[in-house]
Order: structure tokens, then sequence, then C-alpha cells
């Protein structure tokens, strides 16, 4: 048998052999079984953990690393699967070598040190590296068994896989964290290491983006990577931590009101005394997580579904919309059935009570990145729907009219450019660069990088249907999207990122012309020296979001007309018009012409200006 698949004593002459002459494995592997000891990462261990692990990396020193696969002077046994050999790292041998591995830098658990020395711990959870018993990596079983104790209809038991890595607070976020990044606390039960409560999602949503924004800024942020809230399936996986039972403790309720095995796990009505508690107190799941049951609910980034899928899922996010978000895990204040694993709850994302918190997690973004050539990328950052107030207020310096407020909600994600179309992506699309027409007397800012302008509304259509052909030629093209200028309504929720100030830093203005807080974010009539400037030089916004204020105006979908009084769903402006809609200002603009609320119109033939354009990947009309 071992014959088939390696170079052992028994018939390799007493020396190595040419790679790849056995019979590979399943995988396309060839020579795991002798020719040459093979190192590996951790350091030796007597005794393996007796156990369920997560990532393993052996332990933190040692004095002899691990050799695995047996070598040309070793017998059958020692070139077996399972055999682990040692040696000191710096013993080299004519029987010792090596495989290399491309791997995730990944398996380690992170700590975040927040303003105030403020640390937040977070759990690295590797779907990957897990496999329940029949399933395949990274699969679970979502949802209650009929026959648990306290289950609700919406528990429907069904196989979700998740197939990316991620990072989960190791606590609830605390009132010390909390204030940290905010600069508030809005809890009832006050102490530092409680867990903050009484935010909404909004809150909580607008604390992962300014987390993301500090890591970012610090260099720390691993790439493809934001700060966020899990998804209720990422919440259950590892809330679960491998287990069937209705508690993490590998234990189901013995009653459904007050329980011992409640007790072990988490602050529930049974033993509470009507608070909160300090986080971490009570016993953690078999992957390092703390106070998954009980304390406080926990904001899940999806909207409520009542109905969860009967059939296998991958890396689900819920219903595309909703009226309510998720919360899970149970509170101080309810009943044990409440704070079990698949127990699913759900309110109003504005709502905010003493028994609601949240779990930070670190999770791929569902940004992307699309290849237009062999040198240029265009990269998206997807962006979630909801509510904000779009127009201004009457006493925000440099309003127009034409900017009543009013409630706008909309009902589908969609992803938009993280910067101005460049001058590359743009002739690499199209096969020319407008900017470049109108000769050297007319050059305000030539370059790949610069942001591409003198392009007519048409132009820009254009540009975004034969991406859309490309990308939907290439597989690509998500199904039930296209790409396309972004309403005004989506300009405008992706500029102000969750502000309502006058820029999306979260400042006003202090000079309707000139005036340092413009100066932060964007290139316009006082800093640009006449000329465009090349993108992504200025602050971003809390979403990622470069140039949204100044360097050129950008193209809407939208014909221009008055906005509603009233709240609207997904508006797309009017019917029709003379004029599309333009936002954000220009390097040649007053920063009062560069707010986040300010609108002007142009004939969509224009093209004698500072005219570009941000492309959207939007669900078809």
């Amino acid at each position: 048998e071992m014959d088939e698949v390696g170079w052992y004593v028994g018939n390799s002459d007493g020396m190595t052999h040419p790679v790849g002459q056995k019979k590979p494995n399943a995988r396309g592997l060839y020579d795991m079984h002798g020719n040459v000891h093979e190192w590996c990462l951790d350091w030796y261990d007597l005794d393996y953990p007796d156990s369920a692990v997560m990532d393993p990396i052996g332990t933190n020193a040692g004095s002899k690393r691990v050799l695995r696969g047996g070598c040309w002077s070793n017998e059958a046994n020692g070139c077996r699967s399972a055999y682990r050999g040692y040696a000191d790292p710096e013993f080299d041998s004519s029987r010792r070598g090596f495989r290399v591995a491309l791997a995730p830098v990944w398996g380690k658990n992170r700590t975040i040190t927040l303003p105030g020395n403020v640390e937040l711990d977070m759990i690295g959870i590797n779907p990957g590296a897990f496999r329940m018993i029949g399933s395949e990596p990274g699969a679970f079983l979502m949802g209650s068994p009929k026959d648990e104790l306290g289950r609700e209809n919406d528990e429907t038991q069904h196989e979700v896989t998740l197939t990316k890595a991620y990072w989960l607070g190791k606590y609830e976020v605390t009132q010390a964290q909390y204030e940290a990044i905010m600069g508030t606390n809005p809890s009832y039960f006050k102490g530092a290491d409680l867990p903050v409560e009484q935010v909404t999602w909004y809150d909580a949503m607008t604390f992962c983006a300014k987390l993301t924004e500090q890591e970012r800024a610090a260099g720390r942020l691993p790439e493809g990577y934001e700060y966020t809230l899990p998804t209720e399936s990422q919440w259950e996986y590892a809330c679960r931590a491998g287990t069937v039972q209705a508690l993490n403790n590998g234990k189901n309720l013995s009653n459904e009101e007050q329980c011992p095995e409640m007790d072990e796990v988490g602050w529930y009505v049974g033993n509470s005394d009507g608070m909160t508690h300090p986080v971490g107190q009570k016993k953690p799941n078999a992957w390092g997580l703390y106070d998954m049951h009980g304390n406080v609910y926990e904001w899940c980034l999806d909207w409520y579904g009542e109905d969860e899928p009967a059939s296998s899922v991958t890396d689900p996010t819920g219903p595309e919309t909703g009226s309510s978000r998720m919360i899970r895990g149970g509170t101080w204040n309810e009943v044990a059935t409440f704070c079990r694993s698949a127990f699913r709850n759900y309110v109003l994302p504005t709502a905010s009570d003493s028994y609601i918190g949240f779990r930070v997690a670190l999770a791929p973004t569902k940004d992307i990145t699309i290849p237009l050539s062999d040198t240029v990328n265009l990269e998206m950052i997807w962006i979630e729907p909801g509510t904000f107030i779009m127009g201004s207020p009457e006493d925000e310096l440099g309003r127009q009219d034409d900017e009543t407020l009013h409630q706008v909600t909309l009902t589908q994600g969609y992803w938009l450019g993280k910067y101005e179309v460049t001058q590359a992506q743009y002739r690499a699309i199209m096969g020319s660069n407008p900017a470049t027409h109108f000769g050297p007397t007319m050059n305000f800012g030539i370059g790949d990088n610069y942001p591409v302008y003198f392009v007519r509304w048409d132009d820009a259509t254009n540009f975004c249907a034969k991406l859309t052909a490309i990308e939907k030629a290439a597989g690509r093209l998500p199904e039930g999207y296209e790409y396309t200028l972004p309403t005004e309504a989506q300009w405008e929720y992706a500029c102000r990122a969750g502000t309502t100030t006058a820029l999306n830093s979260g400042k006003d203005l202090s000079n309707a012309e000139e005036c340092p807080e413009m100066d932060e974010v964007g290139w316009y009539g006082y800093n640009c020296n006449k000329s465009t400037h090349p993108i992504g030089q200025k602050k971003p916004n809390l979403l990622g979001f470069y140039d949204m204020h100044g360097n050129v105006y950008e193209w809407c979908l939208d014909w221009y007309g008055d906005y509603p009084t009233t709240a609207v769903v997904d508006p797309t402006g009017p019917e029709t018009g003379e004029y599309r809609v333009n936002r954000g200002g220009s390097c040649f603009n007053y920063a009062n012409f560069c707010r986040s609320a300010t609108r002007i119109s142009s004939d969509p033939s224009y093209d004698k200006d500072f005219f570009g354009f941000r492309v959207a990947l939007a669900p078809v009309k």
C-alpha cells in the first residue's frame, strides 16, 4: 500500500526521488507520504487537545518544530497521514525538506486599541477549518429541531454554509468601548464593563463605520474586511461553536423559564436581579465567545424574514428589505427559552432599550473590484439599504430653495464607485479621453488617476452600458444588477454615510466661500490651483468614498425637478425633463456649492465644464 503513494525504505534504494512519480491524493497532492520529511509551522507539543479546536497553531513556544509525512529512510508506519515527527528547527538533513503554503494571515485573535487605551478583543472564526460530521467545512444546521423545548415556528432547521472567515467580538461591546469611539454613552445601566445598551441599529452601524475608518487610517484593517454587524447566520454559527443543542455549552433546557443550564452561560431573568452585568463573567463557548446567551440582545445585519429557507444556502444575508432588523441572544429580563442559540427576535431599527446592545464583527466586505484592463481596475463599495433625510435644514449655510428636507427610503442595496471615474478607466472602456479634447490650453489635470471630465450625460451612460455588456459576457455581473449612474437619492445617501451636516465629515461650513472644513474633504476653488487633482487624496467619508465633495461634478441618473414634501421610497426623479442632475461640486466652486445637499442641473449634452461621474452597480429598474 505504501509503495503506491511514496518513496520509503522499502523502495527508495536509499535516496530521494524526483517529485510527482507516485500516485497523488484526491486533491492532486504528490509525495505526502515519504521522499522527505516536511517542516510544519508549529512547535511540537506532546499532547493533542482532547476536544474540538478552531484553527490550531500549536503551542506558543518550544524547542522542536513539527515534521510530517515520513521520508525515504522511514519504514511504512513512519509515513502514515497521522504520524508526527519533530526536530530542532536549526537541524538540517538529507531527510528533511518542505512544502510551501499560501495561507490566510488567519487563525489568530485580534486586539484593537481604541482611543483612551480601551481594548476590544476579537475572536477569529474560520468556517473552512471546522467540519461537522457529514457536512462540508463551514456548514452547520441553523435553526432548531422540532422537539427543542421552547421552539418557535420561524426556526426551520436548514443547512447553512459560510465560506469566508471573519472575526467576532469576544464580548458584547461595552460602554467604555462605545464611548471611546462615539464619545457618548446612552446606556440606562451605567458601568464601563457593562454592555452598552439603548443603541439603535443605526447607532451600532455608525460605531462600526467609525471603527473601520480608525483602523483603516492606522493601517491595521485587513484587506477586503470592514467592521460591521454580524449577519444572523454568522452570529448563530459563532454562538453554537459546533454545538447542536439549545445552548452553546452543549446542553438543552430543562425548563423554559428558569434552569441551571442557562445559569452556566448567561444572565437572564432567573439570575440577573433585573439588570445587565459586566461582560465575560459566565462560561464562554468552545471558541472563547462570552455572553452569547443573555445580558443584552445583539443587533444583526439582516432584515427579519418570517420564513427561514427550507433548503441549503450559502452565505445568507437575509431578505433584501424589510421593516425590522434581527436581534439575537436574549437578554437580562427574559426567560431561558428566549436566550437559546436558535431563538430569533426582531425590532424596528430605530428601537433602543436597556435590553438591546450589539457585538461587532470584522467581516469580508461586499465591495468588489472590476478589471477594466490588465492594469486598470474599478473599485466599488457596497451600500446597505436604509432610510435617511435628504436635503438640507433651513439654517444650513449656503442652502438653496430646492433642497427641501424629506425622508427617503432605499429598499435595495447597491454598489457605488469608491472614486470618481478616472481618465484611465474611461479610456479602458471607451477608447478615448475627453479631458484631452480641448488642447493644452485647457489642461485642467491630465493623467491616469485624474477624474475624467468634459463628459456629457450620454457619454457617462454609454460607459455604463458598455461596462454592463463586458461584465455580463465575462459572467461577473450580479443577477438583477446593471452598471448605471446613481440616482440622486442613491448619490446623496452614499455621500452622507449617515451624517446630517453640510459635509460628510460630520462638519458644517464656517464660511460659504473659503473654509477649512471643505479643505479636509475635497478640491474646491480655494485649494485646487485651478485644476482637478488625482482621486483619493482628501479624507474619505465613513463608508470609504472619496471626492464626494469637489474635484468634478458628478452626473446622476435623474431629470432635475422639485423635491417631494413627503416621505418617498426609491425615488428616481421626474419622468422627463430638460436638464439632468449634477451633484458634489467641482474644483472651481465655492464651498457652499460642494455641500452634500447641493443640487445643480445641466443640459445632458453639455460637455465643456468639470462634469464627470461615478458609476453605480444597481438593481435593474
